[in-house]
């Protein structure tokens, strides 16, 4: 078990210097408080459960939690009731409060400066000493921070990353490698010689639909040459899934050897009923991504859906406020840029 006086041999420093830093309980120069972390972390020091609560108490630490609340994003709502019930769980028992901030994509974009005006005004009045964003929006709102001179709150971002100034690190999947996967259940369920259609309720610029078809392709380049994407359809603006279905059926219809669609982010997974329902596609092979609500997982256990990427929606929510309460309240920076979520794939056999 690594002391304090273990840390003090390294540093060169008085154990009562390390106790100041570790502990908050004085001024130290900041080149020595720097080092003095950073030795306390390759050392691998872990302050006891009695110290965490004293200095989160401390610190009163008050942290923000951006994130969507959609009916047509039912993966943000698993984040978001995850990271509620750690926060009550885990953190409040340290005095930690965590505050959350919802936002509908669709609305934002048409009010988004009334948002962010109020998201300011309760940044001011709850003093929010960090915050974890949902990464779509993280460099937006950092420079929204910065404008009104709220320039030194840490990041953590989840499901999106992005290059954000105080970004301490990111929480989400590998994109590209969980379109690569995909790919690999297309070449499995066509004897490697798939012709692919790839839909997305998106504009086809979101970074997590553009990596999975990044990631898509370049499997293809390199291990399955005789895949075939036939057809690529993306779209922002339906306001019924009925509306994003006729375009699949159209699709279809352009391309009768068609026998993968992939739907990177198809919205409310009604459009994989509509398609099985429509009795022309049944032996077009359903590939998805995550795996969030009952009705997808009988979707999967009856075969309207063959296969689903999951990313762990619960990770996104509890990993990034584990980190800032580290860094907040221990001053523990974490161990890597990049959290990676696990990726599995559910079929009937697994839900």
């Amino acid at each position: 078990m690594v002391t304090i006086k273990d840390i003090a041999k390294k540093a060169g420093v008085s154990r009562g210097t390390v106790d100041r830093v570790l502990h908050d309980r004085g001024k130290v120069a900041p080149e020595k408080e720097k080092k003095i972390r950073r030795i306390a972390q390759e050392l691998g020091y872990q302050p006891n459960i009695a110290g965490k609560g004293l200095a989160a108490r401390k610190k009163h630490i008050r942290i923000g939690f951006v994130y969507i609340s959609s009916d047509w994003a039912p993966f943000h709502g698993v984040i978001y009731e995850s990271a509620r019930q750690y926060a009550r769980q885990e953190l409040l028992p340290f005095g930690v409060e965590v505050h959350f901030f919802p936002f509908d994509l669709k609305d934002y974009e048409e009010n988004f400066r009334t948002w962010d005006q109020k998201f300011i005004k309760a940044v001011r009045e709850q003093r929010i000493n960090g915050l974890v964003v949902v990464g779509m929006i993280g460099g937006h709102l950092q420079q929204v921070l910065e404008q009104n001179g709220i320039a030194d709150i840490p990041f953590v971002l989840y499901n999106q990353n992005e290059d954000v100034k105080g970004k301490l690190a990111y929480v989400g999947c590998d994109y590209e490698r969980a379109g690569r996967l995909a790919c690999g259940l297309a070449a499995l369920m066509t004897k490697n010689k798939a012709h692919v259609g790839i839909v997305s309720l998106d504009d086809g610029n979101m970074q997590s639909s553009l990596n999975r078809v990044v990631g898509f392709e370049a499997e293809i380049r390199e291990r399955y040459p005789q895949i075939q994407i036939v057809e690529k359809y993306f779209t922002a603006n339906v306001e019924e899934m009925s509306e994003l279905f006729a375009e699949v059926q159209q699709m279809m219809e352009r391309h009768p050897d068609m026998d993968v669609l992939y739907l990177a982010n198809p919205g409310d997974y009604s459009l994989c009923q509509s398609i099985r329902r429509s009795g022309k596609t049944s032996d077009v092979r359903i590939i998805t991504n995550d795996l969030v609500t009952e009705c997808q997982r009988e979707m999967v256990k009856n075969g309207t859906i063959d296969a689903t990427i999951c990313q762990e929606p619960e990770k996104q929510g509890v990993k990034p406020l584990e980190i800032l309460f580290n860094y907040l309240a221990l001053g523990i920076l974490p161990e890597t840029e990049w959290y990676k979520t696990e990726l599995s794939v559910r079929i009937g056999q697994n839900v």
